[in-house]
């Protein structure tokens, strides 16, 4: 695949409104589209992962189903029309994108490349690496190697016996474990560790469990053990073997200097890619004849995590009408989160606003990449883009 740049990581957040509660932690390149450091730092190629031979997949092959071709369609084919792609493509191009890919029915009706890339272009997509993670860890407890409700110390003994020895793995996926999380901790000091996962899991208890709902990357970081541990292989190796090939995603994970893949960032894929990863979520799990992971799991991620936080569910961002919060204090909480989106909408979005946005409701998966930063003043607050794209081509039929 032909690769954009990797961003280095630029100096300390200038953003204010830092703390770790629900109302006012910020997170600069969570969902990102006002990011003030670029989580990327020097990471090892993904070529260079220790080979592992992946264990028997319990999951049956595929028998008859063929997987999706997202065949291209005419927007009046599948209950669009040419002027709500055209406002869709207008929102891409004001806000500088890579590519974007509008499909319905599993039918491509829109795809469109800017900036020198195309179909075979890969970039990084930042925290929407997230919602993978939140998937392998799904598939994991489909095939019995970790339960969701179990001690993360199951897994990581670095906590038995420490005030993290009852943090579950349900509450790392919903930000709500309590572990530690500043900015400088969070976007700095790990960003530059050596070994990501190690620093991540020295980390101390900073509230108990289910008490406050906080964006942090370091408690994500900690799951990346929790899966190598369970699964007895590296998590790139799993990943590739239970969701990558047979999605046929062309994807790689960024590594640290110590050869861990980030599951709080640090994939890098395509528009395509991710028409396929948002498309299994869209299809409960399903692709062709095979259960990649169970629809129980994803009807559980794609409700509240937790009470703390309406619009978050297991690693990913979920449409909200109130109840819900946001780590950035640019945001404004008070309405629907995104109010031209039908409610049952759900995303995986990292810094820059990278959104692989999933409209149950009409059958829809939108795709939109771009750089790591928005530039253009209008569009900077946090789900604009998310929710034009979604008022344009994700709601009713008809538009």
């Amino acid at each position: 695949m032909q690769r954009l740049p990797t961003l280095v990581l630029v100096a300390l957040l200038v953003v204010a409104a830092a703390c770790s509660s629900t109302e006012s932690a910020t997170d600069p390149a969570g969902d990102g589209s006002d990011p003030t450091v670029s989580p990327t730092a020097p990471t090892a190629p993904s070529s260079t992962a220790p080979p592992a031979t992946a264990p028997p997949s319990t999951t049956p092959p595929s028998t008859t189903d063929a997987p999706p071709t997202f065949a291209a369609a005419e927007p009046e084919a599948v209950g669009l029309t040419a002027e709500a792609i055209a406002d869709a493509v207008a929102v891409a191009e004001a806000t500088a994108s890579n590519c974007l890919v509008v499909a319905r029915d599993g039918q491509v009706v829109h795809e469109q490349y800017w900036n020198g890339t195309d179909a075979a272009t890969d970039q990084q997509i930042f925290s929407a690496t997230k919602t993978v993670a939140a998937v392998l860890v799904g598939i994991a407890a489909d095939e019995g190697l970790l339960a969701i409700d179990e001690p993360a110390s199951t897994h990581l003994t670095e906590w038995v016996g420490t005030p993290s020895e009852g943090v579950t793995i349900r509450q790392l996926l919903a930000n709500t474990s309590g572990r530690y999380q500043d900015l400088v901790s969070d976007y700095v000091d790990m960003t530059a560790a050596e070994d990501r996962s190690a620093f991540a899991i020295a980390l101390e208890q900073q509230h108990d469990p289910d008490t406050v709902w906080v964006y942090n990357n370091a408690a994500i970081q900690t799951l990346e053990e929790v899966l190598e541990r369970a699964v007895g292989m590296d998590v790139e190796a799993f990943a590739r073997d239970r969701l990558f090939e047979p999605l046929g995603m062309e994807v790689a994970f960024e590594r640290d200097p110590a050869g861990n893949p980030g599951t709080y960032t640090s994939l890098r894929a395509g528009c395509r890619d991710l028409l396929a990863f948002g498309h299994l979520l869209l299809s409960d799990g399903r692709w062709a004849d095979q259960q990649i992971v169970s629809a129980e799991f994803l009807a559980e991620a794609t409700e509240p995590g937790s009470e703390l936080n309406a619009a978050y569910g297991f690693l990913l961002w979920r449409n909200a009408t109130e109840g819900w919060s946001h780590p950035s204090p640019f945001v404004d909480t008070s309405g629907p989160a995104w109010p031209d989106a039908p409610p049952g909408a759900f995303a995986a979005m990292g810094a820059g606003q990278q959104i692989t946005l999933v409209v149950p409701e009409t059958g829809t998966v939108i795709v939109r990449l771009g750089p790591p930063q928005v530039e253009v003043e209008e569009w900077k607050p946090n789900f604009s883009i998310i929710n034009a794209l979604a008022g344009a081509v994700g709601g009713r039929p008809g538009r």
